[in-house]
C-alpha cells in the first residue's frame, strides 16, 4: 500500500474515482487502493461466524474496566489491543469447539488470560 501525502493535490481525499481507485483514511493515515467490490457470502457457516463475532463483541462491551485492563496487560508487547486479543482468542475457541457448523446464542469466559475457558451455548 502506498503512503499518500496530499492526495489529488489536497489535504485529504475520500471516495472512488471511476471504479478505478479509492481514497480513504484509516487510523488517521491517508491511503489509496484499487477499487474492489467486497464479497458478502451468506452461507450458514459465514452467518454462524458473524453471530459468534457479534456475541464476542457484546460480551467485551459488558465487561468492567478491571477485566478489560487484564486483557490490555495480557496484550502488551503483542502489537494488539486487549480487545483484539479477546476477540481473536474467543473466535479461535469457537472454531476449535464447534467449527463454524454450529449456531451459538451466548458466550461466557471464565478465568484470566492465557488460561481462560470459553463456553459457547449452541442454538437449539
Amino acid at each position: 500500500m502506498a503512503k499518500v501525502t496530499g492526495p489529488l493535490f489536497s489535504m485529504s481525499a475520500s471516495g472512488t474515482i471511476g471504479k478505478a481507485i479509492t481514497f480513504a483514511t484509516w487510523k488517521g493515515k491517508e491511503y489509496c487502493r484499487s477499487y474492489a467490490i467486497p464479497s458478502n457470502p451468506q452461507s450458514v457457516k459465514q452467518t454462524n461466524l458473524r453471530d459468534a463475532f457479534a456475541l464476542t463483541v457484546a460480551y467485551w462491551q459488558a465487561q468492567d474496566s478491571s477485566s478489560k485492563a487484564t486483557w490490555n496487560t495480557f496484550a502488551e508487547g503483542t502489537g494488539k489491543s486487549g480487545f483484539n486479543q479477546f476477540v481473536e482468542r474467543s473466535l479461535k475457541a469457537y472454531i476449535a469447539d464447534h467449527g463454524t457448523d454450529v449456531s451459538v446464542t451466548a458466550v461466557t469466559v471464565a478465568g484470566t488470560p492465557p488460561t481462560e475457558t470459553w463456553t459457547w451455548t449452541p442454538a437449539v
